[in-house]
């Protein structure tokens, strides 16, 4: 379907105003001004038709902020997470202060979207999970543990696991652990053997070559069977998170991959490891 130019101009101009306001703060650290632009996005990218997102990722002015704006929306998220989890491990009632992060419903539905997921298109729930590039304010481990499963946290990071840890202590979650290890080449080892399903953090590899990389890096750290779940995106959603191909999982079998709709903003992809053949 064609569209009018000046409605993709527009559009185009549009995101490109938000990335030159991101793009000129000192710093992303959650405030108005930084909050009411990433906020802008979000809606931007959810809000915008579909059959609009090729000509708009296609503009010019568009291309040539996209992989910046990628980049600004990294630091932003780990920036809005280090100021949540400082906020709700100093609070007198945790849990009400996580209730208040602004986008904790975002999560539940993307959780409740994985789950489902998991069940349709494995057969299974998860029984031990390690969250690969959790961070400082790991909510996905949060919501699972709240269900009593039990999750690793896995992060090349010390100072965002020694921050997760301080938040996870202050909630009282005690089916949580934290383990370092790095998804990319050259870190510390990865040891994923233990684990039914492992889930890679979206911002884990910003580039296709990265995310090619790491997800070879966990074929091989992963036990045979095991279940994976990559958080990717499409459309104008892949200005906020990077998208995965299907055929970049060498390695696993490509179960099915689920897009969102409404408020969510990630895609997901099912995998597994398959069984080592038997040798006769």
């Amino acid at each position: 379907m064609s569209h009018d130019a000046g409605d993709v101009d527009g559009y185009a101009a549009t995101l490109r105003a938000i990335h030159d306001v991101l793009a000129t703060c000192p710093d992303l650290r959650p405030g108005p001004v930084v909050d009411d632009a990433f906020g802008r996005l979000v809606r931007f990218a959810i809000d915008t038709p579909d059959e609009l997102a090729p000509d708009v990722l296609a503009h010019d002015a568009v291309r040539e902020v996209a992989d910046d704006l990628r980049a600004l929306c990294c630091e932003g998220e780990r920036q809005l997470e280090i100021a949540w989890a400082r906020r709700i491990a100093a609070s007198a009632d945790p849990t009400a202060e996580l209730e208040r992060f602004p986008y904790l419903a975002n999560y539940r539905q993307l959780c409740a979207m994985e789950r489902a997921a998991l069940c349709r298109l494995a057969g299974a729930g998860p029984e031990r999970v390690a969250f690969v590039g959790s961070g400082p304010l790991p909510l996905t481990a949060f919501l699972l543990g709240a269900d009593g499963i039990p999750v690793d946290n896995v992060d090349r990071d010390h100072a965002a696991l020694g921050m997760s840890r301080r938040v996870t202590s202050a909630l009282g979650l005690t089916s949580l652990g934290f383990v370092r290890g790095d998804a990319a080449d050259g870190g510390p080892d990865l040891d994923l053997g233990h684990y039914d399903l492992v889930v890679l953090a979206a911002l884990v590899g910003r580039t296709p070559d990265e995310k090619a990389r790491i997800l070879r890096r966990l074929a091989d750290a992963m036990a045979p069977g095991a279940l994976l779940v990559v958080r990717s995106a499409r459309g104008l959603r892949t200005l906020i998170y990077p998208e995965v191909d299907p055929p970049a999982l060498t390695g696993f079998d490509v179960l099915g991959t689920v897009h969102p709709l409404g408020e969510v903003i990630n895609s997901v992809t099912v995998a597994r490891k398959p069984h080592t053949p038997t040798t006769e």
